[in-house]
């Protein structure tokens, strides 16, 4: 009897080695299936980012000449800066000149006629200046004309200091005189401006 319990011992063991041995047969294969698994979509998707790579690499191979000449027009437009500076300055100047004499020629009241206009207050010709800045530290205008009355030379001098683009008026005379058989005053008086150091000289006259 005890080599006959031996026996049934033996074989249930072994029944249990075998499935056991089963057990871990199934588990490796299905680890294996698994990284197999993940190894190919790993595959995949290198496969895919090397594809992607490829194609930026033939986008930027198609872009470099734009890319090139954009950095040609970067180089010279650098060069270009300082003689656009100059010019925008020299700009700048002459609209400050054009409106301020418009601001005097917009301010003269009716039967008033300038016989000669000239500008003083321009800085040294070796001084230096900035672009678009007003040479000189008072620029002004001097103004000879011809008017019927006194008080209309008066006038325009009012409408002058009103002006947004004038400072002041000073009247150096203003005397009678005759031109033909009309009664006539000359005169001349200097229009002090408003320099404006970032050159911009706005348009607008304020009208009496």
């Amino acid at each position: 009897m005890p080599s006959i319990n031996m026996i049934a011992s033996r074989r249930a063991d072994k029944i249990r080695r075998e499935n056991n041995l089963k057990n871990t047969v199934y588990a490796i294969l299905v680890e294996t299936g698994v990284v197999v698994l993940a190894l190919g979509v790993l595959t995949i998707r290198v496969g895919a980012i090397h594809a992607q790579l490829a194609e930026l690499d033939g986008k930027i191979q198609t872009l470099q000449p734009k890319v090139n000449q954009i950095q040609k027009l970067q180089q010279e437009t650098a060069r270009l800066m300082p003689k656009v500076q100059t010019l925008d300055g020299a700009k700048q100047d002459t609209l400050f000149w054009y409106n301020s004499i418009f601001a005097v020629a917009n301010s003269l009241p009716p039967k008033t006629w300038l016989t000669s206009l000239s500008t003083t207050g321009a800085a040294p010709a070796d001084a230096s200046t900035v672009p678009g800045e007003v040479s000189g530290k008072d620029p002004t205008i001097l103004v000879n004309g011809i008017a019927t009355t006194h008080a209309t030379v008066g006038d325009a001098m009012l409408r002058m200091s009103q002006a947004q683009q004038l400072d002041h008026v000073d009247l150096a005379f203003d005397q009678s005189q005759k031109v033909g058989k009309e009664d006539t005053v000359a005169f001349q008086m200097t229009v002090h401006l408003k320099p404006e150091s970032d050159g911009k000289g706005g348009a607008d006259v304020k009208k009496s």
